[in-house]
């Protein structure tokens, strides 16, 4: 076909620099018997009809639906296909194409048999499984996390196996073409239609691995792949759904950015190159969009790139296609362009009569309709979808979710997984049961990944539009931890118009509780809330990317995914918050324990009587796994009301207890319940074993005292992952001179030695003496403390120490087969918000295996 002077003139200006690309498929080429025989015997109807690509309406071949009768006239999608002569097809959920396996291997055959009959040619059947985001084909199909954590792992033989099983599952289901992958560089954070489809920013990145998809969509799984958008879709604000983008690129930079993974795929032998509705004034100054431009897919992507496989458009029912021509036109100046396939036609009658029309009035010659099929044609015959038309319907379950292709999938997700701050050192979290609210955007996969821990978790659902009725129902929840997953919180215009979900996550921060910020698509959401301590990004919602974040969060891996993009700030794009290649690790060989000791004294109540409400409000705070407690008065006069103060506290805080008497004492009447006075332990852990071990003290009920051995040394053990844990707790005599501080110190060592030497021992209590005390010596040398770590700490009127800084109360020491990562005093609360006048001190701790 000859070129006008106009389109001459854009060919000139489209010119790209660099290296051309050998074509797939030579111009040339002599076609293959089958497919020159094809091509002569088909009629001009036949062959227009291969041009086109539509949907149908029903789960079988013969499934009468009215929206097919509506749309194309006939009732069922076997008679959709042979009114038209359709060349292909696509399946979506919302056609009812794909609710599973055995269906669709079953609606294909009927496709492909109605279309053999009609046409003697068979289908090609097509879907946009680019995992991720985008998926048609739901579970059993294995869900592969999508472009963007691709790129998180940067790994190309990731990008490969996952487009080589994904490639092997459609191919069982008899859907022979992918639209897949995403070629386009995300270079815009604000980008509503790509985002995480996209691998990254970074052209190199985005390159290397749509290439790796490439070979293993077509190579190893033997379908057709398609790269989408030409000439790159990336650098928009624009849905092309809605409206038509306009990207600004010089042709500098659309060489630099976006031509090369087009480049790069057809160098790995991409068969199908699907256009975008986009203009790209430096390529075409017409202002037509690309998938309508002949100096873009003719004079670029044929003539300089050399590609000569399937061009087929996106979606002509776009608006991005339909705002400059009406829908009769679009398919003519489509074909005009250089286009192949004609996907999705708005109204599928009136573009097939139209095209018809134009080729009998002579606007299009039939030769140009020939060179568009003899493509499509060779497509199937090479692919060997000639020879073998059919799926075998008894081989679909041996194919389709094998447990190695979920075991890929986890693993490709295990290792996107990106941890962008972890301020707080809140990870990895304890082995520790604990409450835990899972809330924001669907957040039922994540919290079932979690209870598979031992969590029990409240699931808060609020979608992507929270109501304040949601928002405030999750904010008041009580839970000990809490994880909000986000989608699109960035998106104000579409997704999200009234921030909501960015008023959720900011309450939910607010509330100083212990909080996991997740986006689970667009990681440029974390600029959009106040900074929060901890925050992952897992760039896809599927179950094996909530398996991994939850894999993450509880230290079974390590998080080694790196950002493919950078993210700006909100206020000013010019800021980064995180960089390109950001990612924060942790050893996930260590196993983490947090460990606080606590007087509760004469538990903040009025009149001595203890406020048990208060008191577990400050314990909750601590957010621990473990607590001992000392001074715990349980069933003592009017100081506990007669209560079980210890089992009152447990229950408010849904934690596991143990308590060991000091001093155990005749009831003052009869009927009346024993005085007792002691020490306890409160665990997220359950306790295997409990003893109250005697220890020397100096007994404050006689009035003579005499130091000699009495209880008061409380032990329980606990399972860690595994390991013997023992806890023990005590409330050592304050008022000990170094002589019996000495024997004391004699009897713990003796208590610790009775352990086994890989056991962990965690030591817990309140003892008021320097740390550089002669007398500890023997019990430091046995253990490591954190009493020192704190030791700067000057108390308050109604803190320990009151007097100096280097005399402790309360003390968390450990075994030399733990490590302590962090001990503090926590920041001393106001006195009507005090629980105790004791400040507690909080360790975190870590083993190894």
């Amino acid at each position: 076909m000859e070129l006008t002077r106009r389109q001459t003139l854009g060919l000139a200006a489209a010119t790209v620099a660099g290296t051309t690309v050998a074509a797939t498929t030579p111009a040339d080429a002599r076609p293959d018997p089958w497919v020159r025989d094809t091509l002569r015997r088909m009629t001009l109807e036949q062959k227009v009809g291969q041009l086109f690509v539509c949907y149908a309406y029903g789960p079988a071949a013969d499934t009468a639906d009215a929206r097919n009768t509506s749309l194309y006239g006939v009732a069922t999608p076997a008679e959709v296909v042979a009114k038209f002569n359709l060349g292909g097809v696509i399946y979506f959920t919302w056609t009812d194409s794909t609710k599973d396996p055995q269906q669709i291997a079953r609606l294909s055959n009927g496709l492909q048999e109605a279309s053999l009959a009609s046409t003697g040619v068979p289908l090609q059947i097509g879907t946009d499984q680019e995992h991720g985001s985008v998926v048609r084909v739901g579970p059993p199909a294995t869900q592969f996390p999508g472009g963007m954590a691709l790129g998180a792992t940067r790994s190309a033989a990731y990008a490969r196996s996952a487009g080589a099983i994904a490639g092997r599952e459609l191919k069982a289901l008899g859907i022979t073409t992918d639209f897949a992958p995403d070629a386009d560089v995300n270079v815009n954070p604000l980008n509503p239609v790509i985002g995480v489809r996209s691998v990254s920013s970074d052209p190199a990145l985005v390159a290397e691995l749509v290439a790796a998809q490439v070979k293993g969509y077509q190579r190893d799984g033997r379908v057709v792949s398609t790269a989408k958008h030409f000439p790159g879709h990336g650098d928009t604000a624009t849905d092309s759904h809605t409206g038509i983008p306009v990207i600004g690129h010089t042709r500098d930079e659309w060489t630099r950015i976006d031509l090369p993974p087009f480049q790069a795929a057809i160098r790995a032998g991409i068969q199908s190159i699907m256009t975008a509705h986009i203009v790209v004034p430096a390529l075409d100054p017409s202002g037509d969009p690309a998938t309508l431009s002949r100096p873009i897919l003719t004079g670029i992507l044929r003539a300089q790139l050399g590609f000569d496989g399937v061009v087929i458009t996106d979606s002509l029912g776009m608006q991005g296609v339909r705002d400059k021509y009406g829908d009769a036109e679009i398919p003519l100046r489509a074909i005009e362009a250089g286009v192949d396939q004609l996907l999705m036609p708005v109204d599928p009658g009136l573009a097939y009569n139209s095209v018809l029309d134009a080729v009998r009035s002579g606007r299009i010659c039939e030769a140009r309709i020939d060179e568009s099929v003899q493509r499509i044609l060779a497509l199937k015959h090479t692919t060997g979808l000639v020879d073998h038309p059919y799926v075998d319907l008894a081989r679909v379950a041996k194919i389709i979710g094998t447990p190695a292709n979920y075991a890929e999938a986890q693993r490709i997700a295990d290792r996107s997984t990106t941890l962008l701050r972890n301020d707080a050192g809140l990870l990895p979290l304890s082995p520790a049961p604990r409450t835990v609210l899972v809330t924001g955007y669907s957040p039922a996969a994540l919290a079932t990944a979690l209870q598979g821990r031992g969590a029990t978790a409240i699931v808060k659902d609020t979608g992507t539009t929270p109501t304040d009725a949601k928002i405030a129902d999750a904010v008041a929840t009580v839970a000990d931890l809490t994880v909000v997953l986000t989608n699109k919180a960035w998106d104000t215009a579409v997704t999200d118009k009234q921030a909501k979900q960015q008023k959720l996550v900011n309450a939910l921060l607010a509330t100083d509780r212990p909080v996991i910020v997740v986006p689970v698509r667009d990681p440029y959401d974390v600029a959009y809330f106040d900074p929060a301590p901890t925050t992952l990004v897992t760039y896809g919602s599927t179950a094996p990317s909530m398996e991994a974040l939850a894999k993450v969060l509880y230290g079974e891996i390590a998080p080694t995914g790196k950002l493919p993009v950078e993210i700006p700030a909100k206020a000013d794009p010019t800021q980064i918050v995180h960089p390109f290649d950001h990612g924060l690790t942790f050893d996930p060989q260590q196993t983490r324990l947090t460990v606080a000791s606590y007087n509760i004294h004469a538990g903040a109540g009025e009149d001595n009587v203890f406020d048990l409400d208060r008191t577990a409000q400050a314990l909750k705070a601590l957010d621990a796994d473990i607590i001992g407690l000392q001074e715990v008065d349980v069933h003592w006069d009017a100081r506990s009301q007669w209560l079980d103060t210890l089992s009152e506290l447990a229950a408010k805080l849904g934690l596991h207890s143990a308590f060991a008497p000091i001093y155990d004492l005749d009831p003052p009447a009869a009927g009346q319940p024993r005085r007792q006075y002691g020490v306890g332990l409160l665990s997220r852990f359950p306790l295997v074993h409990t003893e109250n071990h005697s220890i020397t003290r100096l007994s404050t009920q006689d009035p003579n005292p005499i130091p000699a051995p009495a209880p008061g040394f409380l032990e329980a053990e606990l399972d860690v992952r595994g390991r013997r844990l023992h806890m023990y707790c005590t409330h050592l005599d304050y008022r000990a001179d170094p002589s019996v501080r000495m024997l004391q110190v004699a009897d713990t060592v003796k208590i610790l030695a009775q352990d086994r030497r890989k056991d962990l021992q965690v030591l817990v209590g309140d003892f008021n003496a320097e740390a550089d005390a002669p007398e500890l010596a023997g019990l430091w040398t046995r253990l490591t403390d954190s009493w020192t770590a704190a030791g700067s700490t000057t108390g308050g009127p109604y803190t320990y120490p009151a007097v100096a800084a280097d005399k402790r109360i309360d003390f968390v020491t450990v075994g030399t087969n733990l490590n302590v990562l962090r001990a503090e005093v926590p920041a001393e609360v106001p006195v009507d918000q005090a629980a105790s006048d004791h400040r507690p001190m909080i360790a975190d701790l870590a083993f190894r295996p």
